[in-house]
This record gives structure tokens, C-alpha cells and sequence, in this order.
């Protein structure tokens, strides 16, 4: 394999590797807007100019693979003025709105600014007003921001093969153009708004976020199909407010991306649960794994999971009464009061709560089964059909679904029931369909239609809890955001505890 020496470092890397991408490997962060390991090279940022031994100029590393050893220098003299000059005219234009640009503080234009920019502007002439546009239901662009970086052209050409995006006129007049009707057809145009490095294309729920430094971050999976991409879920004041991917975090460079004092712009890196999946600097993976999620994973949650009720109910003859979480145990021990029982368990549920069920279950001689999923069309990229993280892991332990054991919960012949029921297909099963004298459900918000003496547990979101989801037959872990007890397992082991 050739060898790249970069800034005095040296490592062997595989031929053919970009650039760039060599150098992380390295530790030595290349800054760049255009390239991105998904998209055909474009070279059109100027950013990341480098000088290597043997060439007469400064040339760009997007451009270039290491096929034979080499000698390359991030920090030369020429190849600082390059950057310096590049992005002052980017911010000959650029509105400065940090305080108010939903981007701030995981922005690139924020951070090379910092490190490389120039200390004052000689330009002093008219300022380019683009205002704003509407690129689809939940994206705005804000052309004053935007770097003309194309991303988000050339994902939407090349990657995604729908458009919706391009560049008119060139040159100072350079401008994006929209065509809305082209998002209709994809399910993968949110990723532009990852995709961006600036804070021009933005979610437009998340305009009035809190700073990206305030938000409370973990590095998980997507429950909402059995695919299990990698995610990164933000919540603030323990509100679950935003999901990503994580590759545009500006996290993947920030333990390279130094100030002149040779100190950490953003310290955040470390802070993000379940990080340790990633593994130390391991920048192979992650810069060139999960960079994309469909728009379900990134905006289904709200749907999915919403509306919700955190509070434990006990309910009886129509009417609700609040419980507080020693009352709702107090009570839940009535279930051993019934000779015949059964438990039912939503793919929602991780490996650990499912063994934990499933444990009571044998121990209490309780019937157990899975629950029906969710099943939805998939496509030939992401997205899958059955819309439920562990149906793989429920056939694996609770034996699947069993009609049996449905069938005769549906015909009142199980005198007491738990039902863990969240983001499960309620139109084939749900708490109305059970005929039973005592009736536990485990939800996202109570049951409408009992009219049994039932206990309402409020469910833990899949953002809230750690364990592990079989994704497609492969055992991954999950990390919450916030951890929110008590949870299912805790419930599960209360009641294992009492046999």
C-alpha cells in the first residue's frame, strides 16, 4: 500500500483512497464545503488546497487519490492565503446571522472562519440580498447563507436520481433554483439539510432550536423500520427535538479542527451517548458509513410516537385516575390474583425487555406472544417494509407471533393481560379487542375504549432507553438521550421479583 506522509505524519492507506479522506485517517482534517464521499468530486469550493511535494502549485486534495506514496503539507504558507482568500469572499456576501442561523455552532463556514478566515474584510461594496424560499413542505432555503457548495444539486442528480435542484447564471449572479414538485416522488430529500455545511438549507422545524452546544445528544439507531440506520437524536429540557444523521455534526472533525492555540473549538465530541459505538478515532467509519436516512427515520417520530402521556392511570368504568409510580405497583400486583394470563409483546420492545417478559411469563405460567407489526411498503435503498425495529429479535425469543394466544385473548379467555403495545399495528390488535377482568397496557397514551379495570403505563420512547434491537437478524445497541425511568424493564423485574 502507498504511503502518505501528511504534516510530518505518515500511515499506510489503500490505493485509490481520496485525499481527504486518507488524511483523516491520519488525524490531520482537510477543511472542505463541496466533497463528500457519497457525491462525484466537484472542486469547486477551493477549500481544501493543499501543497504536495512534487507539484508547482497548490492544487486540491478532493481532486486527488493516493496512488504512490506521498508527501503532502496542510499548514504551507501559499495554501493558508488560498484558504483565507477563499473564504473571504464567501463572507463578502454572507449575512453574519450566527446568533439567529439554526446552524450555529455546527456550521463550517463558522469553524473555518475561526480557524483560517481573514481578521478583517476589504470589501466594501453593495452586499447580495437572496432572501429566502421554500424548497418543500419542511425545508426552507436561506440563499444568503448558502456557499454554493451544490450537495445538494449533485445528491439530488446523482444520488437520489429525482433533482429539484440547480445552479442558474453563473458567477457573482450564481443562484439556486427550486422545483418543488421533484421532492414529491423522494423519500431521502431531507438529507440535504444534513448534507449543507452552512445554515442555508434548514429544517424548519428546528428554525427556533436551541444552540447545537445546548442540546443533549445520542448516537443510536432508527426504530422505525427493521433497516436500523444510524442516527443522532437531540433533545432539550428533555424534550426530544431533532433527528439526523451523524456524519454533518462537524463532531467527526472536531477532535482535528484546532485553533491557533492548538485548543478544541467544540469539546462536544466525547459528550455524545453511545459514542463509544464509533470506537477512538476510528474516521474510516465514521465518514464513510449511515451518511443518509430516509425522511420517515427523520421525521416519522413525531407521528409515531406523538401524541403522549407520561402519567400512570388507573382506569375503570370510562373514567381515569393519575397514579403516582408506587400506587400503579401496588396495584399492577393484582395480576398474579388470576389463575389464566397472558402476556403480549410489541417488535417496539428491546431483546432485554423481551427476555425479561418472557422470563415472568415461564415463571408466572403465563402465555406470551409477540404482537402484530406495522407493514407498509418499502423501497430498494432504506426503508423496509416491516416498520418495527426487533420483529427479528421477537421470532427469536417469544417464538413470533402466536394467533393462538391472540385469538383467545380476543375471546375473553385470559382472566388478566399485559399489553406492551406501542408503535404495534392497532387496527389488527389493541386494548379494545381484549375481553379480560384485568387489563395492564404499556403505551404512548391510554386506551380510549376499556372498559375493564386496566393500568396505563406510560411507554418508554426507543430514543430513551439503552439495550439492544436484532435489526435484520444482527444484534446493534441503542443509547438513549435521556434516560427515562421508570421503563418496561423496570416494571418487568418489579413483577419478577414478586413470584
Amino acid at each position: 500500500m502507498p504511503v502518505l506522509k501528511i504534516d510530518g505524519k505518515e500511515i499506510e492507506v489503500e490505493k485509490g483512497t481520496n485525499l481527504i479522506i486518507a488524511a483523516l485517517k491520519a488525524g490531520v482534517y482537510i477543511p472542505h464545503y463541496c466533497y463528500h464521499p457519497l457525491l462525484p468530486v466537484a472542486a469547486q469550493c477551493r477549500m481544501c488546497f493543499v501543497k504536495i511535494e512534487g507539484m508547482p502549485r497548490p492544487t486540491t486534495a478532493c481532486t486527488i487519490t493516493v496512488d504512490k506514496d506521498m508527501v503532502v503539507d496542510t499548514k504551507d504558507e501559499k495554501v493558508r492565503k488560498l484558504r483565507n482568500l477563499a473564504l473571504e469572499m464567501l463572507l463578502q456576501h454572507h449575512p453574519v446571522d450566527c446568533p439567529v442561523c439554526p446552524r450555529s455552532g455546527e456550521c463550517d463556514l463558522q469553524n473555518f472562519t475561526y480557524i483560517w478566515g481573514p481578521e478583517k474584510k476589504r470589501y466594501d461594496g453593495k452586499r447580495r440580498l437572496k432572501g429566502w424560499s421554500r424548497v418543500s413542505e419542511k425545508i426552507l432555503l436561506f440563499k444568503e447563507r448558502c456557499v454554493l457548495c451544490t450537495r445538494c444539486v449533485r445528491y439530488l442528480e446523482d444520488f437520489v436520481k429525482v433533482g429539484g435542484i440547480t445552479v442558474s447564471r453563473r458567477g457573482f449572479l450564481s443562484d439556486l433554483v427550486i422545483f418543488p414538485e421533484k421532492f414529491v416522488n423522494s423519500n431521502y430529500s431531507g438529507n440535504i439539510v444534513d448534507l449543507c455545511p452552512v445554515g442555508a438549507l434548514v429544517d424548519e422545524a428546528t428554525v427556533y432550536l436551541p444552540r447545537a452546544w445546548r442540546t443533549k445528544k445520542a448516537l443510536t439507531r432508527c426504530p422505525l423500520c427493521e433497516k436500523g440506520c444510524r442516527i443522532v437524536v437531540e433533545s432539550w429540557k428533555g424534550k426530544i427535538v431533532r433527528v439526523k444523521t451523524f456524519d454533518n455534526m462537524l463532531d467527526k472533525a472536531e477532535e482535528h479542527l484546532y485553533t491557533k492555540n492548538e485548543e478544541l473549538i467544540q469539546p462536544a465530541y466525547q459528550e455524545i451517548e453511545g459514542i463509544e459505538e464509533i470506537g477512538a478515532h476510528s474516521y474510516d467509519k465514521l465518514y464513510t458509513e449511515d451518511l443518509i436516512i430516509c425522511d420517515i427515520g427523520r421525521w416519522g417520530w413525531r407521528e409515531f410516537f406523538f401524541p403522549r402521556d407520561e402519567n400512570f392511570y388507573s382506569l375503570s368504568d370510562g373514567k381515569a385516575e393519575k397514579l403516582d409510580w408506587e400506587s400503579f405497583k401496588g396495584i399492577s400486583k393484582r395480576f398474579f390474583a388470576f389463575k389464566k394470563r397472558a402476556i403480549f409483546i410489541t417488535p417496539f420492545a428491546t431483546n432485554e425487555e423481551m427476555l425479561a417478559f418472557k422470563e415472568l411469563a415461564e415463571k408466572s405460567g403465563s402465555d406470551i406472544s409477540l404482537i402484530y407489526p406495522i407493514i407498509k411498503e418499502g423501497d430498494n435503498m432504506l426503508l423496509k417494509p416491516t416498520r418495527a425495529p426487533n420483529f427479528k429479535g421477537g421470532e427469536k425469543i417469544l417464538g413470533g407471533i402466536n394467533e393462538d394466544i391472540i385469538r383467545k385473548a380476543m375471546l375473553g379467555e385470559y382472566d388478566a393481560v399485559i399489553l406492551y403495545s406501542l408503535g404495534a399495528d392497532k387496527t389488527k390488535f389493541d386494548a379494545s379487542k381484549i375481553k379480560s377482568e384485568f387489563l395492564i397496557v404499556m403505551d404512548n397514551f391510554p386506551p380510549q375504549k376499556v372498559q375493564v379495570q386496566a393500568l396505563f403505563f406510560p411507554a418508554t420512547l426507543p430514543y430513551e432507553k439503552k439495550g439492544t434491537y436484532t435489526f435484520e437478524g444482527e444484534e446493534k445497541k441503542i443509547y438513549p438521550v435521556h434516560k427515562k425511568t421508570p421503563n418496561e424493564l423496570d416494571f418487568a423485574n418489579f413483577l419478577l421479583n414478586i413470584i
